[in-house]
């Protein structure tokens, strides 16, 4: 499983019949405990609905294709799950009804 933060989209008009209809999310892993951007970015299909700033649950290798509406696409990564927050040991590392995220990015954007 991986935790990432959704940061964008991709639009294909052509594209193999399978993946007609799907909503491809570029998502960016993240480290559970510090929120800091990891590794490189990844295209996933949305099967729960997420939009951009999430942090979502995303399945990849022949795992996310499992579910009832992912196994028909030809993908190696499927987000199934928005996260609402994560607490390890004990502490709470991300919560999503705290995530300033949206709101950063709209300040820095203003600011460029």
């Amino acid at each position: 499983m991986l935790i990432g933060r959704v940061k964008g989209t991709v639009v294909s008009t052509n594209k193999v019949n399978k993946l007609t209809g799907s909503k491809l999310l570029i998502v960016q892993p993240v480290d559970i405990e510090t929120f800091e951007e990891k590794g490189e970015y990844v295209i996933c299909i949305d099967d729960v609905g997420a939009g951009d700033g999430d942090i979502v649950m995303c399945a990849y290798g022949s795992s996310a294709r499992q579910t009832d509406t992912s196994k028909k696409y030809a993908s190696d990564y499927s987000i199934y799950g928005i996260v609402d927050y994560i607490t390890i040991k004990e502490k709470q590392t991300y919560d999503k009804a705290k995530d300033d995220y949206g709101t950063a990015q709209k300040e820095k954007e203003s600011c460029n």
